[in-house]
């Protein structure tokens, strides 16, 4: 029976090596979320892991990953897309934004290096690409920097158009090697 190799790790050419990223200290350490609290008491045990992510870090990069990431304090408490819904109307949540919002005011960094960035290119109106750059002139910002302070608030599903046809665009994240147009078609010429 053949074996089949592991398809290796994609990466993006700025991401640091995974020794490094623990070298850096990059984590707050903070202690892990008592999962097994009663749904309505879990709120309350998000702020306070949160408070005391604040009191650790000044950097709102970091902040976000360790509270709101993928892999952050919130999504552990509220593992189900319904729970976190819920989660996200809620007082406490209200004032994580508020602590990412008084962080990213204070951090004076561009980028961070605790976290790589990756950048994404959205398609939209011309109207709307005005009515931001509008925006960010009246509240004296980037578009960069309204379009992050959007994209961290919550929105309902209500004002999401419901996907019609299959998924459209480049799905996110490394996309390995592209193909030689012409060793794709066959011709073998290198051009």
């Amino acid at each position: 029976m053949a074996q089949i190799e592991p398809t290796p790790h994609l990466s993006y050419a700025n991401d640091p090596e995974p020794d490094q990223v623990e070298a850096t200290g990059t984590r707050l350490n903070l202690p892990p979320p008592n999962e097994e609290l009663p749904l309505e008491q879990r709120g309350r045990e998000a702020l306070r892991l949160a408070q005391e992510a604040f009191a650790k870090t000044g950097s709102w990069v970091l902040f976000y990953r360790e509270i709101l990431g993928p892999t952050g304090v919130v999504r552990r408490l509220f593992p189900k897309p319904e729970q976190l819904r819920v989660f996200e109307a809620s007082r406490e949540f209200a004032e994580l934004q508020e602590m990412v919002a008084a962080m990213r005011s204070q951090d004076p960094s561009k980028g961070d290096a605790s976290e790589p960035e990756r950048m994404i290119t959205i398609r939209l109106p011309k109207s709307l690409h005005d009515a931001l750059k509008e925006e960010a002139d009246e509240m004296n910002l980037s578009i960069n920097k309204l379009c992050i302070s959007k994209l961290l608030q919550r929105i309902e599903s209500r004002y999401i158009p419901i996907q019609q046809g299959r998924r459209r665009g480049r799905r996110p994240g490394p996309q390995g090697p592209r193909k030689n147009a012409s060793r794709a078609s066959g011709n073998g010429q290198v051009g």
